[in-house]
């Protein structure tokens, strides 16, 4: 059962990429920023409610591992592949910020022309972020209440990033990168499935993760100036926060 529900959830991730990122905001159109301050809410809510505390139990594997990779810094090593996503997305984000001048492509908005590697790297970067997404769903989550919980929380987080890597790359995104990050993500549900990475790797590519999910919610999902919408963030946030420690106290055999 919880492979076909990983599958499900790994083809509406793929969807998403695929067709989520041409629903762009259009002038006149109501409700799309609501719906996208009402998911940054529900992602960053899934961060500092499961990926956070997820991240502590980490910390404390890696305390007791004799693995190489926690041989320096044991006690901080998680946090600090975590802050390695961090500034690996944030590096990105500022190289789309100041585009080449050269290329045949042209950011929305006139900031420039974009040299054709730039878009690649970006998409590229997104696409290994994809890929780790999925991966790590089949590897960590063994039962479905937990799948579907992150399978939401992912969900709403690809969307915003899906239009906003559009909004960059329009002509590149449609052409090929939507079905590169679309591959990804099935790849990343094929390698967890059928390839045996060691668990101290996989530890930070959770933290990775975190600090990615952390960083692309604040630069895709999070309100901009003036465009803002905060009631349905705060709704967001605080319904599948709810949620959440709703299920955590049920699994830990609490009453009503």
């Amino acid at each position: 059962m919880t492979v076909l529900t990983s599958l499900i959830i790994a083809l509406l991730f793929a969807a998403i990429f695929l067709f989520g990122g041409r629903l762009a905001y259009r002038p006149g159109q109501r409700g799309y920023r609501r719906f996208l301050s009402f998911a940054a809410g529900i992602a960053v809510a899934y961060v500092f409610v499961d990926m956070m505390p997820a991240l502590g139990r980490m910390r404390d594997i890696a305390m007791q591992s004799q693995s190489d990779f926690y041989r320096m810094f044991p006690e901080y090593s998680v946090y600090l592949w975590a802050m390695v996503g961090f500034l690996a997305f944030y590096c990105l984000e500022t190289m789309v910020a100041k585009p080449g001048r050269e290329g045949p492509e042209i950011h929305e908005g006139g900031h420039g022309r974009a040299a054709p590697w730039q878009a690649w790297v970006y998409i590229g970067g997104f696409a290994v972020y994809a890929w780790m997404l999925t991966h790590i769903m089949v590897w960590k989550f063994h039962d479905t209440p937990a799948l579907c919980l992150y399978g939401v929380a992912m969900g709403m987080h690809i969307f915003p990033v899906a239009c906003h890597l559009r909004s960059h790359y329009q002509a590149t995104y449609d052409r090929r990168g939507a079905f590169v990050l679309a591959l990804a993500v099935l790849a990343g549900w094929a390698t967890g499935r059928g390839l045996a990475i060691p668990t101290p790797i996989l530890v930070n590519v959770v933290a990775v993760v975190a600090g990615g999910v952390i960083v692309n919610s604040s630069i895709a999902e999070l309100p901009k100036a003036g465009e803002g919408r905060r009631w349905p963030f705060l709704a967001g946030a605080l319904l599948y926060t709810a949620l959440l420690l709703l299920l955590s106290h049920f699994e830990k055999g609490g009453d009503l």
